[in-house]
């Protein structure tokens, strides 16, 4: 169990605040729209922020933490890339070289075709997919994943999803994401967030409402649901 007690980040025009927020096993998603402090939370709840960081009381498995290196692994909308080849990049954080897990890792990510290719060539979807292997190869209880769907088309956007929800079945995943139909279809709970303030805490997909959404979004939406998947409009 990961435990927000209480986060504050401040950026001078910009404050993010949390507090009371517990994520356990399952697959949780955090949606809002940009510069509403998903990332600033993600970032808070690692420990990153330095002097922007006001008040941070963060616990895992009951226990304050103030590093979380030894459980958490995560991934930002952005990382550099280096003159390394995909093999070399996805074992690059892993503690301990395990050849098996990752030829099984970039099995399912589609990337053995690819694993002698530097990560320079790659495309934007492919890097993706290779950083989602290198977070997959460090095997922590904890996942982060800032907007782990953007890049990706469809088919690897479910794919990708799909991985996440198998992990979410034995460790805590917390994700943000900006495309709300693939989040509802996926997600355990859904949280919302706007303006740096948590509007909307932990509910199952099934409880999220049109009034919810469209208070989050600043926008006119309506949720139906259709043969048990759920469908997003905006009222034009």
């Amino acid at each position: 169990m990961l435990t927000i007690e209480k986060l504050e980040m401040d950026y001078g025009k910009f404050q993010m605040t949390a507090e009371n927020m517990d994520f356990g096993q399952g697959l949780h998603v955090i949606l809002g729209p940009n510069g509403s402090g998903k990332s600033s939370l993600m970032r808070g709840i690692i420990g990153y922020g330095g002097a922007s960081m006001t008040k941070r009381a963060v616990y895992y498995e009951g226990e304050r933490v103030l590093k979380t290196h030894r459980f958490l692994s995560y991934l930002p909308q952005n990382n550099p890339r280096f003159r390394l080849s995909v093999r070399e990049y996805t074992g690059l954080t892993a503690d301990a070289g395990n050849r098996a897990l990752q030829d099984s890792l970039l099995e399912m990510f589609n990337l053995k075709p690819l694993s002698e290719n530097t990560v320079e060539e790659l495309s934007g979807g492919e890097f993706k997919r290779v950083q989602c292997a290198q977070i997959a190869m460090e095997q922590k209880a904890v996942l982060l994943l800032d907007e782990v769907e953007q890049g990706l088309d469809l088919k690897y956007q479910h794919r990708i999803l799909k991985w996440m929800k198998g992990e979410a079945a034995k460790k805590t995943v917390i994700a943000n994401m900006h495309d709300v139909p693939l989040a509802m279809t996926y997600a355990d709970t859904i949280t919302m967030m706007r303006d740096g303030k948590v509007l909307v805490q932990g509910i199952g997909p099934e409880d999220v409402t049109s009034a919810m959404l469209s208070d989050c979004y600043s926008i006119p939406l309506t949720v139906e649901r259709r043969e048990g998947r759920p469908w997003v409009f905006h009222a034009l």
